[in-house]
């Protein structure tokens, strides 16, 4: 095997231990099947209120109030009642520079990974939209809870970084989020990897895989394509 595909494989290997090592544990059924809910009821495109939570995902209210509590301040934001969910673990209603367009509704992502892991969570496909900050070539994609498909640029890469779960868990975005994008070439892939010798560059479809390691550590203890 070439030397560059066995640095990949480690990379890669590196990054898959990381995420099956508790990637944001979401504790008993109960709790997952909630965060489960919450993700698919922002993605109907509007504010979530504890309460329609607790219907959708059939929790009595009182214990969907105490699972959004414990959830770190970090991985949820409300809208400016202070009371309606706005964004959760990586899915947003507000804008920002990572457009996730699915069934018809204009979504965003806090990083790229977000894109690939929703698709499955949501059980569909969305289009993908961003920019290489290395070159402001836009880059876009599709996915569905299968695969990635229709890349351009072709040569797309992905960054990746794994920080500690104390990193994680006071500042998502500043600690993973902000170093996670689309670089539109391996070149420009490689020259943010000289400047982050903790990094690691994946592609499209290995961070799919990824994604689905991502899923599987997240929601352990329910079946993803169970939940309504």
């Amino acid at each position: 095997m070439p030397d560059s595909d066995q640095r990949r494989n480690a990379m890669s290997d590196a990054i898959a231990e990381y995420l099956r090592r508790g990637w944001f544990a979401s504790g008993d059924a109960v709790s997952q099947t909630v965060l489960l809910c919450l993700y698919r009821q922002l993605a109907k495109g509007h504010p979530v209120a504890p309460a329609d939570l607790a219907a959708a995902a059939s929790v009595d209210p009182i214990n969907v109030e105490g699972i959004i509590r414990a959830i770190e301040p970090t991985r949820i934001q409300f809208d400016e009642t202070g009371r309606k969910i706005v964004a959760y673990g990586g899915l947003s209603l507000e804008p920002t520079k990572h457009l996730f367009v699915f069934s018809g509704q204009v979504l965003y992502t806090w990083c790229v990974f977000d894109a690939l892991f929703l698709a499955e969570i949501l059980d569909g496909s969305a289009d993908v939209s961003s920019r290489c900050p290395a070159t402001g070539i836009r880059v876009s994609l599709t996915v569905t809870p299968t695969g990635v498909s229709d890349i351009e640029p072709a040569g797309t890469v992905m960054s990746f970084v794994m920080p500690t779960a104390e990193a994680r868990c006071s500042d998502l975005r500043g600690a993973f989020c902000n170093h996670v994008s689309f670089f539109a070439s391996p070149t420009a892939g490689e020259a943010w990897l000289a400047s982050q010798p903790n990094g690691r560059i994946v592609t499209p479809a290995e961070a799919f895989r990824l994604a689905g390691i991502r899923n599987r550590a997240t929601f352990n203890a329910i079946s993803i394509g169970r939940i309504p």
